[in-house]
């Protein structure tokens, strides 16, 4: 099973600003058997450069052989979990990229190496690979212990997070599913000759990821007793690594669990939650105070046509955002009150229907915009505060603590609604969901708390978070179809309805059953 090596020529250099800067030519794949001797180090620091070139492959793109443009790492696996759903809309078709998402057909091309199965699973398991090839030394890395304690809680911590993304996006959730097939776990270095593993099973995977995470949290732990932290926003810290084990716990139902962890994320030190002002701004910097964990991209390392900015930035005139307009959809727009500041990150104007392109179309987004079009900059955002309060608020109130609950959206939600206290004593404390997921009336009665805090969850973090991996965990299904719906594909006579249908979830690409013995595409494949 051949597996593709980050050559560790991606230096730190270009993650943080000052240093001097990586070429495009910098990621360089060749299969793991004879990559050159800099990659197998021998010292922490050449570790350190090893995983920070990692980071760097997180938003960059060619990992499809064909269509680079529309996979760029995080940021596009947010962007098609997002487009999957219910609360974005793909306008317009543009140049096709994204739109196949949209629509639910990409998950059709899984013999093609062009198309979003084979870049996904190629994404992820690249990184796994190079992970593996540093943990792979854990014992006889030289270098300060507190040094080696934080290089490889990284490492674990990133493992984690791959294998839990490939798992929402090539099977159903977690509860109810735990002896359905899982993805191949590889947790030792692969070469061009290693035998590749089955899928094994859901409940396998989930907890190689819980190890996994555990594992770098402890290991940050030492690290932070001797005086060694996060060096800079791209790197997984301590408190991400919360982060991750609290979105994983959510998934898994473990309500304790993702409480406490989303808890411990947020206290990092300096971290607050960011004011309206700073969020009105648009999610477009790394300096905002709520952000956890991102990637600031400088003008030399921009993606420029291949960048989650490119795709989503209305205003540019030429590039894909103003072509491919990304809107919130009009059920979700209706919930937001005139009084809450996010009101205004979607076109509010009358709906317009002959401007062929640009932002001022009714609910065109604005939340999300380069920082600088002559450089085409804007740095991606992983991880923020507020996600964990949500999550720490939802856990909560599923785990019978309303109050606490209560009090964290208190503090969420009147950063952002001068009357949000007023909406907030509306609903019952009731950890139920009766809330209309699928959209069919288009005045919904939030009547319960859980209701309410699932909403926030689409408003607040639309665009971020894959809201696909939502209707999957929650089983609620959607629709696209309602009364006043603004969706150009409302996939009419499918079965979004159902709370795992197929096309939720990715098929495996056929390069994996080409070149792995233990997986049989008659057997193994997901339902097409």
């Amino acid at each position: 099973m051949k597996k593709r090596i980050i050559i560790n020529t991606f230096a730190f250099l270009g993650l943080l600003t000052g240093f001097a800067s990586c070429s495009s030519d910098d990621l360089e794949t060749s299969p793991t058997d004879s990559v050159s001797g800099n990659v197998i180090f021998s010292s922490v620091q050449g570790g350190e450069v090893a995983m920070n070139g990692i980071y760097r492959a997180t938003y960059t793109s060619g990992w499809s052989d064909g269509n680079t443009h529309q996979n760029f790492g995080n940021m596009s696996t947010a962007l098609f979990a997002d487009l999957m759903g219910d609360d974005m809309v793909q306008n317009e078709m543009g140049s096709g990229w994204f739109y196949y998402d949209y629509n639910h057909s990409a998950r059709t091309r899984y013999t093609s190496k062009n198309w979003r199965s084979y870049a996904t699973w190629n994404y992820y398991y690249t990184l796994i690979s190079n992970v593996n090839y540093i943990l792979a030394k854990e014992s006889t890395l030289s270098g300060l212990a507190e040094q080696k304690a934080n290089l490889f809680a990284q490492a674990y911590a990133m493992r984690a997070f791959c294998y839990f993304n490939l798992i929402q996006l090539f099977q159903q959730t977690y509860v109810g599913h735990e002896q359905s097939p899982g993805v191949p776990l590889y947790t030792e270095p692969t070469e061009a000759t290693t035998e590749g593993k089955g899928r094994g099973t859901v409940e396998d995977v989930y907890t190689q990821i819980n190890s996994d995470i555990n594992k770098a949290i402890e290991l940050f732990k030492e690290a932070e007793k001797g005086g060694v932290s996060q060096k800079a926003i791209s790197n997984i810290d301590l408190y991400v690594s919360y982060g991750i084990k609290a979105k994983v716990a959510l998934v898994q139902n473990k309500w304790a669990d993702a409480a406490e962890a989303a808890k411990l994320a947020l206290t990092k030190p300096n971290l607050t939650l960011a004011s309206a002002g700073d969020l009105s701004k648009g999610m477009n910097s790394t300096e905002i105070s709520s952000v956890l964990w991102g990637a600031k991209i400088i003008a030399d390392q921009s993606t420029a046509y291949a960048s989650f900015f490119s795709h989503m930035d209305p205003t540019t005139g030429s590039m894909y955002g103003a072509k491919s307009r990304k809107c919130i959809s009009a059920w979700l727009y209706k919930q937001i009150p005139v009084t809450d500041f996010r009101h205004d990150s979607w076109w509010n104007g009358k709906l317009t229907t002959n401007e062929a392109t640009g932002p001022n179309f009714s609910y065109c987004q604005k939340k999300f915009l380069f920082s600088d079009l002559k450089t085409y900059t804007g740095d991606y955002i992983y991880m923020r505060a507020e996600e964990m309060l949500l999550i720490e608020a939802e856990a909560e109130a599923r785990n019978g603590h309303p109050d606490v609950a209560r009090n964290l959206m208190k503090t969420f939600g009147e950063i952002r609604d001068t009357k949000y206290a007023t909406r907030l004593a509306a609903v019952s404390d009731a950890a139920t969901l009766t809330l209309d997921e699928n959209g069919t009336g288009t005045a919904p009665v939030i009547t319960t708390l859980l209701d309410e805090i699932i909403l926030q969850r689409r408003i607040e973090l639309w665009g971020e978070y894959g809201r696909i991996f939502d209707i999957l965990r929650l089983k609620t299904g959607f629709n696209r179809g309602y009364t006043g719906t603004n969706h150009t594909v409302k996939l009419v006579g499918t079965d979004t309805a159902k709370p795992d249908w197929k096309a939720f979830i990715l098929t495996i690409p056929q390069t994996e059953f080409d070149g792995n013995v233990n997986l049989d595409a008659t057997k193994d494949q997901n339902p097409i």
